[in-house]
């Protein structure tokens, strides 16, 4: 053991790791260990009985082992699930264009590796990083960062696994679940980048109509709340709902609402997050008294249909854009936690309404009995319309369950049920909160949420009411509806109007510059591509770059506002996320540059026209008083 190797690695890592790594003892509980020579003379170590390294040759162990990981000389990232005390990773250290994450979760490993070995000069320039302690997903997001591109491989130390496999798997799920839960973050905000920037500007004329969410936080102390879901078992579910329908407050996600309709249950709210047109359908035949909890990001249709809920409460966003209507607010708006899907914000809203329990139905993260959506949802019914005999209800339930790569999940009777990586995330997304919020499963069937208590309707309504609690109940609903008598707007639309106003004057003066911006990165970007650079004009387009870029920056407000609409550009920047670069733009430095420079450029351009234009139509609508 070198003490010397140890005192230099520890001082070169993260100082609350170092502190960890030299106070955590716990692992060491019935665990017996010891070094030994090997053959050659090399340390090995013996824990309980397991060789974590060759009896033999450790290091010819090692060299093997490398030898058969992937390496083209490309970028690549190695994930070390243990290493026991280090012998693959100095061969690993050697090759270029590659990061070491060394995810271990027992510290007196790390220090045998760390006094055998001198990481020192890896860990402070970032080729190594250890991972360890608490927080294991948010560790290896950080370690990631900036390398979205980069091929992984998975390394997992023999030695370690027969010794320890179960808690090295564990290292290995939550990994894997990291990188789904990141692509799938990744992909949806690429995705709907633009589609929530429309909605935002379009649903400004409406939402200034509206009453912030705040209004309901706390309004529901003593009483209770369920909020349905969509899942395949909400219809199954349908009998208990109705019959002790006065013992609470129902608040239902959009897509549950025409499977409640359908069978004569009328939601108290209604809550609504999804900015896709499709959503709109489930609102589009509504003629209920359900009053709507509705997302900024949301489908601005929703707000524009015949029929449908015509009042309701509107949450903050994390966007910029919406900064324009929050600048009108007479107070805070007030933000409900959300989780990624509508169930995940519903529930969060039922806690901040204070409510004395909030339970769950219809949460089945899960495709109960074959099914992928309750029976009366819309996606079904639409089948109506397209169903013939060469494409079948049932042929199109099959695709939806086999449309992402099928995952299994233990269900709340211990069975087995088909899941998917997307529903869980949520899954996970509810076990994690679900210690500080009082929510009770009351779900048929689907995917048991761990550490969240699971009930039925008549264990937690039947002979547990009395007139007193349904009154309550009542007065709640009454105290929401009276919300909207207040005839003082919450937000005050002259300030609106004058501030669209002003900030479409902004946008046109900004795309002077921002068009300034893009002809000279274009010629910057084709004389570094065809070699052929002028010396004396390519440092005039340089320093013109220069003070374009700083113009642009101190351009604050309005690059916020912009950024919704860029976020792939943005992501190929920073995260390295598209494949926006070409092979020869990514072996050539000066050449990548400059193409996120124009990428920048071209991506500000097109998100300055887009707003520009989708607010004036909204400032028409405001003028026009709808």
């Amino acid at each position: 053991m070198n003490e010397s190797f140890l005192s230099k690695n520890l001082a070169c890592l993260p100082s609350q790791v170092s502190e960890l790594i030299q106070n955590d003892h716990s692992m060491l509980e019935g665990t017996h260990y010891k070094r030994i020579k090997s053959k050659v003379g090399d340390d090995t170590l013996e824990i309980n009985g397991v060789w974590i390294h060759s009896q033999f040759d450790p290091k010819k162990e090692a060299t093997r082992f490398v030898a058969e990981l992937p390496h083209d000389g490309t970028e690549r990232i190695y994930l070390l699930f243990g290493a026991g005390i280090g012998y693959i990773i100095p061969y690993l250290l050697e090759r270029s264009k590659v990061t070491i994450i060394w995810m271990e979760p027992f510290s007196f490993l790390i220090q045998e590796a760390l006094a055998k070995f001198d990481f020192s000069e890896a860990f402070l320039n970032g080729k190594l990083v250890l991972v360890t302690g608490e927080n294991l997903e948010d560790q290896l997001s950080d370690a990631v960062k900036g390398k979205g591109t980069h091929p992984i491989s998975f390394v997992p130390h023999r030695g370690s696994w027969q010794w320890k496999e179960t808690e090295y798997l564990k290292l290995k799920l939550i990994a894997e679940q990291m990188f789904h839960k990141k692509d799938v973050n990744l992909a949806t905000l690429t995705r709907f980048e633009k589609i929530w920037a429309k909605n935002i500007c379009y649903n400004l004329p409406e939402l200034s109509e509206f009453r912030p969410v705040a209004d309901l936080f706390g309004i529901a102390k003593g009483i209770k709340v369920l909020i349905a879901c969509a899942g395949p078992s909400l219809s199954e579910s349908i009998p208990e709902i109705l019959r002790y329908r006065n013992q609470f407050l129902l608040l239902a996600v959009d897509t549950a609402v025409p499977i409640l309709t359908s069978f004569g249950v009328d939601p108290d709210l209604i809550y609504s997050v999804d900015p896709q047109t499709l959503n709109s359908q489930y609102l589009e035949d509504y003629s209920g008294e359900g009053i709507l909890i509705f997302d900024p990001t949301s489908t601005y249709i929703s707000l524009r249909l015949e029929k449908g809920p015509n009042k309701g409460f509107v949450t903050s966003s994390p966007f910029p854009l919406l900064q324009l209507l929050e600048k009108t607010a007479s107070a805070e708006i007030g933000s409900v936690p959300f989780g990624g899907s509508v169930s995940t914000n519903a529930a969060s809203l039922g806690t901040l309404m204070g409510a004395e329990k909030v339970y769950l139905v219809g949460q089945d993260l899960s495709f109960t009995k074959g099914l992928a959506h309750s029976k009366g949802a819309v996606l079904e019914e639409r089948l109506n319309y397209i169903e013939s005999r060469k494409f079948r209800r049932e042929k199109h339930n099959y695709k939806q369950l086999f449309a992402l790569p099928q995952k299994q999940v233990l269900g709340i009777q211990n069975e087995t049920y088909i899941t998917n990586e997307k529903m869980l995330i949520f899954k996970k997304w509810f076990e994690d909160h679900s210690k500080e919020n009082p929510w009770t499963n009351l779900t048929k069937f689907g995917a048991k949420l761990e550490g969240m208590e699971h009930s039925s309707f008549h264990k937690e309504f039947e002979n547990t009411s009395n007139q007193k609690q349904i009154q309550s109940i009542v007065n709640v609903k009454k105290l929401i509806q009276s919300k909207f008598k207040d005839n003082t707007p919450f937000f005050e639309r002259s300030l609106l109007i004058e501030d669209i106003q002003k900030t479409i004057t902004s946008l046109i003066d900004f795309l002077i510059l921002v068009k300034q911006g893009l002809t000279v990165s274009q010629r910057i970007y084709q004389q570094i591509q065809k070699n052929q650079i002028n010396p004396k004009t390519f440092s005039e387009d340089i320093k013109r770059m220069d003070l374009i870029d700083e113009e642009v920056s101190q351009k604050k407000g309005l690059n916020e506002i912009l950024s919704l609409g860029i976020q792939r550009v943005i992501l190929t920047i920073t995260e390295c996320y598209d494949e926006h670069l070409s092979l020869e733009e990514k072996e050539n430095t000066r050449l990548g540059v400059a193409k996120k420079s124009l990428l920048l450029y071209e991506g500000l351009y097109e998100s300055i026209r887009s707003t520009k234009r989708m607010l004036t139509k909204s400032l028409y609508r405001l003028q026009s008083n709808l």
